[in-house]
């Protein structure tokens, strides 16, 4: 009987096993022996299985917390740009002002640029239209990779054309806040600077086929400024009223009328006491034409100095309101008028 127990002893073993979900039983029965010997657990799947599933636990977890997201986060970026302005940093670097059509104005940093040999100098020049390949910094982003798109040679070549280019970029980056999408200034300026060019590259064939430059050649490019003008106000939320009277709603007639920069627009007759300034009819036409005309299709205008002097001082008057300052660009262009 002794003999009988202690053979069970050497079968089951003396450590018992936890019953685990993982386990399942199995009869092992001796040979020659209608006994069935006491029940071992074995593994229902193999180790590797094992830490697979637990791997894909993970996987999943991970996705649903977030985790997932922060090790696949997006470390550089491409982006189309018009370089606004640049600082320089350090002995070879810069800080370049970028206006983006989907990220808006943004401030990079583009290492190396300043030096003799650098490959992106040429590509990252003011109010040069690049393509870049940017990566994410911890305060600046910064240029990796640059590839121009368009230079705007003739306008680089033209002292007039390339100040009032100076200037719309000026206004922009005293306009737009960091960070905000503006797709529409960004079409907006890019389209302008396209007609500066334009316009720079005639003037350059007229002075080599010997042509006296008259009096009306700048016209466009003045008149391409309240044009830029009017429109940015407008993106920004500061359209200008010219329809009905500022102060009172009454719609404006055919007669001469006033402005107001603090009213924001233009006032009738009655509403005298408040005027800014006296604003004739052909200058408040030539304002409704800017304000709701596309610039392909505004008539070729031949304002004389007088007109032209009286839609200026307006404009800059609304600027200086909202800017609560005047541009730097203002009295170099003044300069460069008078001079010619």
């Amino acid at each position: 009987m002794v003999e009988h127990f202690l053979a069970k002893e050497d079968v089951a073993g003396s450590n018992p096993v936890s019953r685990s979900p993982l386990w399942r039983r199995r009869q092992v029965v001796r040979h020659g022996s209608a006994k069935a010997a006491p029940a071992v657990r074995v593994r229902s799947s193999p180790p590797n299985k094992r830490r697979g599933s637990a791997a894909s636990l993970f996987f999943f977890t991970a996705i649903f917390s977030g985790q997932y997201h922060q090790m696949r986060e997006q470390r550089s970026y491409s982006t189309e740009a018009i370089i606004l302005k640049h600082t320089d940093l350090g002995e070879a670097d810069r800080i370049l002002t970028l206006l983006t059509p989907y990220k808006g104005k943004m401030r990079v940093v583009a290492k190396g640029s300043r030096r003799p040999i650098s490959k992106k100098a040429g590509h990252l020049e003011l109010l040069c239209h690049s393509q870049l390949q940017v990566a994410v910094g911890r305060n600046l982003d910064i240029v990796t990779q640059a590839q121009s798109i368009e230079n705007f040679f003739a306008l680089r070549n033209e002292l007039w054309h390339m100040t009032c280019g100076f200037y719309l970029a000026e206004l922009i980056d005293r306009f737009i806040e960091d960070d905000t999408e503006h797709q529409d200034v960004y079409r907006l300026l890019l389209g302008s600077l396209k007609v500066l060019d334009l316009d720079a590259e005639a003037a350059q064939k007229r002075r080599a086929e010997g042509i006296t430059p008259s009096e009306y050649d700048r016209d466009r490019t003045r008149l391409l400024l309240r044009y830029f003008e009017m429109y940015l106000l407008s993106f920004v939320g500061y359209e200008p009223v010219l329809r009905s009277c500022a102060h009172c709603k009454t719609e404006l007639k055919a007669e001469e009328n006033g402005f107001t920069p603090t009213l924001g627009g233009a006032l009738c007759p009655n509403c005298s006491h408040l005027w800014s300034q006296a604003l004739s009819v052909n200058a408040l036409k030539v304002m409704r034409i800017l304000q709701r005309t596309e610039w392909a299709q505004i008539p070729a205008f031949r304002l004389d100095a007088r007109l032209h002097a009286e839609i200026e001082s307006a404009m800059h008057g609304l600027l200086r309101f909202h800017l609560e300052r005047d541009l730097k660009s203002w009295s170099f262009l003044d300069m460069l008028s008078v001079q010619r």
